[in-house]
This record gives structure tokens, C-alpha cells and sequence, in this order.
């Protein structure tokens, strides 16, 4: 997963199923970070800024397929950008600009503006991923964690099993509540659609 899921990937990954299951059609998403911490200036660099955008943008890409519904994901520009800005310090903020189509093509927008602090945002993760990783162990259980990807950015999966990534925050809540049950000897009690 290699990054903590806390901020507009956060967003993407909770917003896009509602677009999804309202059948509301997208036709941009434009999110642009300020960061004034070392990430942001790691970020800065375009190489290392690369390998971050493709996580991002695969985020929307595997939950709204546009080979399942053509007229209203078919054709999504979606553009991501971090800005290094040291005064920010440790604080990130957010900015989203969502154009989408509801009925009869009627055009809309969604603006989200997120103001947060990484540290605050990434240190309970870090302490629930350090429990369920060990619960994990203690189950037996190695290699990919699929339930983990619930605080991850980039989902693991094994595409030699046919396995797809799940981006969907809805769906690997699933998932993670589902491990949880069995490493504690009971039944999964939902499916993911």
C-alpha cells in the first residue's frame, strides 16, 4: 500500500461510490495539495511526484470503470497536483473541484476543501495497522493483507489470482470488518457487491 490513505485519496475513495450509486456521471476531477513538510518537498521533485499521482489516479479509475457504465465515466479528466509551500508546515490542505452530470446531462460541481494535519490524521493508522497486523500473525495469516487496504493508499492484491484492487472505502470497510471477525473465530457477516 505503501502510503497512508488520509487525505484527498480519503476523499476520492469515500466521494467516488456515491457518485457511483446515485448514477451521477463525471466528467473532471482536479485536486491540488499544498504541503509544507518534508513530504511536500520530497513531492516537489517530479519523479518522486510521479509514482504518488499514478496511486491517485488509479483511485477513481477502479471504482468508476468506465467499461461498466460508458456514458457517465467514459470519458473523466483527471488531473492531481501537489504544491510544496513551507510556510503549510505540517498542515496539508485539500482543494477538489468535481465537475459531474445528474439527469439529462444537467451539469453540477462539488468543491472540497480539506484542511487537515498529516501527523494527526496518519498516527492512529499507524497504531491500528501495528494491532491488526500483529492480530493477523497471531492468526496465521501472511503475505497480502487485502483487509489492510483500508488505510492504504495503493491496495495490494494478487493479480495472479485474478485478484482486482478495491479502492471503494465502503468495500474494504468490508473487508476489514470481515477479517476481524474471523481472526476472532466467527462468520463474515457482509459481502462486498
Amino acid at each position: 500500500g505503501k502510503d497512508f490513505k488520509t487525505g484527498q485519496t480519503l476523499v476520492k475513495s469515500g466521494f467516488a461510490p456515491i457518485l457511483k450509486v446515485r448514477n451521477l456521471g463525471l466528467n473532471g476531477w482536479f485536486s491540488t495539495n499544498i504541503l509544507g513538510n518534508r513530504d511536500g518537498l520530497v513531492l516537489d521533485e517530479p519523479a518522486n511526484f510521479h509514482t504518488k499521482e499514478v496511486s491517485k489516479l488509479s483511485t477513481l479509475e477502479t471504482i468508476l470503470k468506465k467499461e461498466d457504465q460508458p456514458d457517465l465515466y467514459g470519458n473523466i479528466y483527471h488531473k492531481v497536483r501537489i504544491n510544496y509551500y513551507p510556510p503549510r508546515n505540517d498542515n496539508k490542505e485539500g482543494w477538489d473541484n468535481i465537475d459531474i452530470f445528474g439527469w439529462m446531462g444537467y451539469p453540477m460541481q462539488i468543491k472540497i476543501n480539506f484542511l487537515c494535519r498529516d501527523s494527526i490524521l496518519a498516527a492512529p493508522l499507524l497504531l491500528d495497522l501495528s494491532l491488526l497486523m500483529d492480530l493477523a500473525a497471531r492468526d496465521g495469516r501472511y503475505g497480502i493483507q487485502r483487509f489492510l487496504s483500508f488505510f492504504l493508499k495503493s491496495p495490494m492484491h494478487d493479480f495472479t489470482k485474478g485478484e482486482e484492487a478495491v479502492n471503494n472505502l465502503f468495500d474494504q470497510y468490508v473487508m476489514l470488518k470481515n477479517a476481524i471477525r474471523e481472526m476472532g473465530g466467527y462468520e463474515p457477516d457482509e459481502e462486498i457487491d
